[in-house]
């Protein structure tokens, strides 16, 4: 994987040039437009002049969540033309929301907009390092985990296809020298019964050429034809015997599996299932409004708890004593006015955070729960249709094989009487003429051998049917095997598709992580890292973290680890940047949307503002920041900047 390729791919949306962007009623902004060049540009203006309305109305129109319309406004627009096409979005009001009606966005891949373009303070990434939250789910999110499992399962299946289908070649391979031995053995019959079908025939025809009455040569004609149709009849019956034989082995086997499914009621599973699910949706629900309500205190208080004073020139007693001693410092609580000190805001702090973590396990269990019982509805679904698939079957074979014994019980009546008439042909044959006592035995004689021999060449017709059916099967041998082969392969690369983006992940942050860390210059942060972590101990599958690890460097240049939570909010934010920094990277954003939009960078100074930006131009053509108007001053050097006093008007 390169880290520095600032050239866009072949299928990316947004070709290098100008981007025009005009907005109107989005936000605070009544009506504007911008001009951004490839490169880093700067949107500079004071807090509470439109400039996140202008970001998020970009993110809108780049593949982001619809923003927010103007309060007095009906009706907003936002359009991005580039050299080659144009996109837009319109915003209306609804139940008193702001939605999006029309969309002709950048991309549709609103996850991947979310996550790693639209980096502003809410950004989950950002957030999840801010709180200390997990890392993992949100970094793999684009991933169709579920897709790949699919895939893995359709190939899995194909294998397992490929291989029942060798091992029966095989098998059938075995047989080849018995079967060639066998027809062999029935051609040599039916010579022996050619030799002597020829031999009584012409003894029959020497009797025929010796004269008769004609009588007795119409009884012999006729006895005749009575065998052949005894013989066909015969031929008949064995048909519909191996027939009904077959029937009755396809209808025991689903009859066997037929009991299986029968062993469980699972329309009342399925009913029990359903309220399962629908009761721990509800607690869900309310654990999600518990941690929606208790997150923001804990966020809030803290950044209160981060914010630093300066030393004041003159310092009574106390003041020292609190300034040796920080835990003892007082601090306004923003619920209920009272002063307090800082020690016990940041007991109430990790109490609540303690709460909210519990919450956020029990509301993982609850969804890996509602998975479970998901994935046992659908089985038993299955199993519902699998059985009356298998109901409507076997009485689909109870009835051909009511129809066919009533056929063979036919064919035997017929043959039975057929069998009657031949005798009393054969009576009357041998009344009129002694010499036709013994042609009535020929024919009869001729008439078993014929029917013998159709009986072995049936037998070698099957047999022969049956080498060409191997001979077949091996020839597709080298085909099936190199499809096998084929998709062990695509299998090998499924499995490892997730594992690879895992380790990309880890790799791109922690080479830009130190790379911004030096760039950055914080000198008692030795190094910021992720570590992959697989656990497989008492699972079937593997389960990954991401764990975050922080080591700090002390005056005399010893290192030691730290945790997150001790890391200024400035420091935070800065890897909570390159974090989603590293996804843009490992899931190819850029390919899509060479583009990152940042917000929410006031607690850098210029220098370090700087320092974030050129190493972000590394790897999107387009970066577009907000600042205050302090740092844009410093910057105006380096990067070009859009006023929004000048770019669009803004409502104080």
């Amino acid at each position: 994987m390169s880290y520095n390729n600032t050239t866009p791919t072949d299928h990316t949306a947004v070709e290098l040039g100008d981007l025009r962007i005009r907005v109107r009623n989005i936000g605070g902004i009544s009506e504007g437009e911008a001009t951004l060049s490839p490169g880093v540009t700067l949107l500079s203006g004071e807090n509470a002049s439109n400039k996140s309305s202008f970001l998020r109305a970009l993110s809108a129109v780049l593949g982001g969540n619809g923003p927010k319309l103007k309060s007095d406004a009906d009706e907003g627009y936002i359009e991005l033309e580039t050299d080659h096409d144009d996109y837009d979005v319109t915003v209306t009001t609804k139940d008193g929301k702001s939605v999006v009606s029309d969309a002709n966005r950048v991309s549709d891949r609103k996850q991947l907009c979310e996550l790693f373009v639209s980096l502003d303070e809410t950004n989950p990434v950002r957030r999840a390092i801010v709180n200390d939250d997990d890392l993992y789910d949100l970094l793999m999110r684009p991933i169709d985990t579920e897709e790949i499992e699919s895939e893995i399962d359709r190939l899995q299946t194909r294998k397992n296809e490929i291989d029942s289908r060798l091992e029966e070649v095989d098998r059938m391979e075995d047989r080849l020298p018995t079967l060639q031995t066998e027809a062999e053995s029935v051609q040599a019959k039916i010579r022996t019964v050619e030799d002597s079908l020829e031999t009584k025939r012409e003894v029959i025809e020497q009797r025929d050429g010796s004269g008769g009455t004609d009588e007795g040569q119409e009884i012999l004609e006729e006895l005749k034809q009575k065998r052949t149709e005894r013989e066909t009849i015969r031929d008949r019956i064995r048909t519909q015997k191996a027939a009904l034989a077959s029937l009755r082995d396809d209808l025991d086997e689903k009859s066997e599996k037929l009991a299986e499914l029968q062993c469980t009621d699972e329309t009342q599973d399925l009913d029990e299932i359903e309220t399962e699910i629908e009761q721990f949706h509800h607690q869900k629900q309310q654990l999600t409004t518990t941690i929606n309500a208790l997150s923001p205190i804990v966020e809030m208080n803290g950044q209160l708890l981060d914010d630093e004073t300066d030393i004041p020139d003159q310092m009574t007693s106390d003041d020292i004593i609190s300034e040796l001693d920080p835990t003892t410092r007082t601090i306004t609580c923003w619920t209920c006015g009272n002063t307090v000190e800082r020690s016990e805001i940041a007991e109430q702090v990790r109490v609540v955070k303690e709460i909210l973590d519990e919450k956020r396990t029990q509301q993982r269990m609850i969804t890996d729960r509602i998975e479970s019982l998901k994935h046992r509805k659908q089985q038993l679904e299955e199993q519902r249709e699998k059985r009356t698939r298998l109901t409507d079957s076997k009485q689909s074979i109870d009835k051909e094989i009511t129809h066919r014994e009533q056929q063979l019980e036919e064919l035997e009546d017929d043959r039975a009487s057929l069998q009657s008439e031949i005798e009393e042909l054969q009576t009357k044959a041998e009344a009129i003429d002694e010499e036709n006592d013994e042609l009535v035995e020929l024919h009869g004689e001729v008439s078993d051998l014929e029917y013998k021999r159709g009986q072995l060449e049936n037998e070698l017709a099957d047999i022969e049917t049956e080498i060409e059916r191997i001979e077949s099967a091996r020839a597709d041998r080298d085909d099936l095997e190199a499809e096998r082969e084929s998709i062990s392969k695509q299998l090998q690369e499924q499995r490892d598709r997730i594992e690879t983006i895992e380790r990309d992940l880890v790799s791109a942050f922690n080479k830009s992580m130190q790379q911004v860390i030096d760039e950055l210059a914080y000198e008692n942060i030795e190094r910021v890292w992720i570590e992959r972590l697989t656990d497989t101990t008492g699972r079937s599958t593997s389960r990954t973290d991401f764990e975050l690890h922080v080591v700090r460097s002390t005056a005399d240049g010893a290192a030691y680890e730290d945790t997150i939570d001790t890391l200024s909010k400035s420091e935070r934010e800065v890897i909570g940047l390159v974090v989603a920094l590293a996804g843009y990277i490992a899931h190819d954003v850029s390919s899509e949307l060479p583009i990152v939009v940042i917000d929410a960078v006031e607690m850098l100074d210029a220098d370090r503002i700087y320092g974030l930006l050129t190493y972000f131009e590394q790897h999107a053509d387009y970066v577009v920041a907000a600042v205050l108007p302090e740092e844009a001053d410093e910057l105006d050097a380096r990067f070009p900047s859009i006023l929004p006093t000048s770019s669009f008007d803004t409502v104080t």
